[in-house]
């Protein structure tokens, strides 16, 4: 009887050693989904936004849109590298979208290059 016991209990042990080992090599799945931007007809919304490092945004153009949009770093932190990255290559009126993950905390200030006046909005990224 307490060979059978030993034998359970070594089981046991083994299944939940390899469950942790499973679960260890498992890929990391994202700690939390993209905040969203609109990119409207003259406006980002929203205009701030708070995040920690390692979030991302999902830039998205409106459907009711009528006039062309991008998104433009136009400043950023100390030291940040690949500031081009932080920008759209492209500009669109709807059906686009742009994501970027930050990295590096920091204020960044974006605008819309063909609209600066009018849409602008700043990203503060916390440590």
């Amino acid at each position: 009887m307490r060979a059978l016991k030993l034998v359970t209990i070594a089981m046991v042990a083994l299944a939940l050693s390899g469950a942790a080992a499973a679960a260890a090599n498992a890929p990391q799945q994202s700690k939390s989904k993209p905040k969203e931007v609109s990119v409207a007809d003259f406006y980002f919304g929203p205009e701030k936004l708070t995040l920690k490092k390692g979030q991302s945004v999902d830039w998205v153009w409106a459907e009711a849109n009528t006039y062309p949009h991008d998104v433009h770093l136009k400043s950023g932190p100390k030291g940040l590298k690949g500031k081009a990255t932080y920008s759209t290559k492209t500009t669109a009126v709807t059906n686009a979208e742009f994501e970027k993950t930050f990295t590096t905390p920091g204020t960044y200030k974006f605008i819309c290059t063909i609209h600066p006046t009018q849409m602008h909005m700043t990203i503060v990224v916390k440590k």
